[in-house]
């Protein structure tokens, strides 16, 4: 069983809420982040921070970062009615809280994968494109070559090599 984090503290201005949690020495890379409009979770093993909101912040605009031993969360309000405190401790509520910021991440997650997919996707046909650009024009120089070695056909030898050309202009 996690051991719950209550040391954090909590800062709010007119657009904005400040949330910081005291890693209590974990790193950097054992901290899992998950925040939604109405959820956030900090959890570094044993520890465990939630915060459940009265009422939603703009996800897009919000932002996790660790550094200096604390994740400091900076969630965008988005109403001026916005009261950003805890829920109170009714289980139901916080569990039925839980479970849509879990799907809602998992539908984020889903939907920024698919968007990298495309993406990437994208960027093959582009250097594809590009690739067959590059062979064209190879193989325009190679028949370029090749039509000049056909007229060279009928030169003897020693007509061909540039040493002899050059003493017969001499």
């Amino acid at each position: 069983m996690p051991l719950l984090v209550e040391d954090y503290t909590w800062t709010q201005t007119d657009s904005m809420v400040y949330i910081n949690v005291p890693l209590k020495g974990a790193k950097a890379g054992n901290v899992d982040i998950l925040a939604t409009d109405e959820y956030l979770k900090v959890h570094f093993p044993p520890f465990l921070f939630e915060a459940f909101l009265f009422e939603p912040v703009n996800d897009d605009r919000s932002s996790a970062k660790i550094g200096n031993g604390v994740a400091l969360t900076p969630m965008e309000i988005t109403s001026a009615l916005t009261t950003c405190e805890c829920v109170s401790d009714n289980k139901e509520k916080k569990k039925a809280i839980r479970e849509r910021a879990l799907l809602k991440h998992q539908e984020k997650v889903a939907v920024e994968s698919k968007a990298k997919a495309a993406k990437r996707q994208e960027e093959k046909k582009y250097a594809l494109r590009k690739m067959m650009q590059w062979l064209k024009k190879q193989a325009e120089a190679r028949r370029a070559v090749n039509a000049d070695l056909e007229e060279l056909k009928d030169l003897k030898e020693e007509e061909k090599n540039p040493d002899w050309l050059k003493e017969k202009g001499e």
